[in-house]
């Protein structure tokens, strides 16, 4: 039976809050003029042209009406904390208090998502995930989030702020995939991924991203696009380190980087990847291999 791309359009405009004026300036109308300026954008990014604009349209569409305002930073005063929290538990992390922030934090500015399955028992924790959020930061990450109803339990914004969303203990639902869910911990990084907005990184005061030329994801070349800070990349070596140490998670990736594992689907499988290593449909984080930004005890690196 055919999608009634309209009725689809307007379903998923009230649920993930985007109008028909970023696509059509001025626009209103949930109609085939829309849907032709969907596909036309959706061409443009190099997704599906259907028409229809889904979760993955969202992020896209959103990024580039981000990036045409002016860029406004949260206002609050975060508090400085050098502790995640696991099983309502503080866990110690070697990184600057002043750049860790947790739910718990007072006034905590970041959108919280309900669509994470709550544990009142400690689960056992086998993977971790690593993400890329397509957002211009991580703000922008967690509406994205709330509005989809997913979750993750970290974002790490551009300035390598570590942000805690949700107890570690808790299943996220990030990686799409029941069983990794259910035994993993998730991390979204903050990088909008298509070199287009590299002017935007620079214009706003964060100086210009890695451009990633040779990634290859799933068999396939990935297009030139952005890279993460250093500083994004050193915050993410230690929420890593933070995370072996309190979940026992093992310092390993899959065998394959660059490919589609399927061994990574499986509950049995711990250790460290990326979504590409557990979702054929998925390239974040192409260019990357997290062994590279191990910590710790040489013998667990090997």
């Amino acid at each position: 039976m055919a999608i009634d791309k309209e009725f689809y359009n307007e379903a998923s405009a009230s649920k993930l809050g985007w109008l028909p004026s970023w696509f059509i300036p001025g626009y209103t109308l949930f109609d085939k003029k829309l849907t032709s300026a969907i596909k036309s954008f959706q061409k443009e990014m190099g997704l599906l042209d259907d028409g229809m604009c889904g979760p993955t349209t969202y992020r896209r569409i959103l990024a580039k009406v981000e990036s045409e305002r002016p860029f406004v930073g949260l206002s609050w005063e975060p508090t400085s904390s050098d502790v995640l929290w696991h099983n309502n538990q503080p866990i110690k992390i070697n990184w600057p208090a002043e750049k860790v922030h947790t739910f718990k934090d007072e006034a905590f500015p970041f959108a919280i998502s309900e669509g994470l399955t709550k544990k009142s028992k400690p689960r056992k924790i086998k993977s971790f995930v690593a993400h890329w959020d397509v957002c211009l930061s991580s703000s922008s990450c967690a509406d994205v989030l709330k509005n989809r109803n997913v979750s993750v339990h970290f974002m790490i914004d551009n300035n390598g702020d570590i942000i805690q969303l949700h107890d570690i203990n808790d299943a996220c639902w990030h990686a799409g995939v029941g069983t990794v869910n259910e035994n993993s911990v998730g991390v979204e990084i903050s990088n909008a991924y298509y070199t287009k907005y590299q002017d935007w990184y620079i214009k706003n005061g964060f100086g210009p991203r890695p451009i990633i030329t040779d990634a290859k994801i799933n068999g396939k070349s990935l297009d030139e696009h952005l890279g993460f800070y250093d500083i994004q990349l050193r915050a993410l070596s230690a929420l890593m380190q933070a995370i072996h140490s309190a979940c026992g998670i093992p310092y390993i990736v899959p065998e394959k980087q660059d490919y589609y594992s399927p061994e990574t689907t499986k509950a049995s499988w711990q250790g460290f990847m990326n979504h590409f290593n557990c979702s054929d449909k998925k390239i974040d984080c192409g260019g990357y291999n997290l062994s590279e930004y191990f910590l710790g005890d040489s013998n667990d690196n090997k």
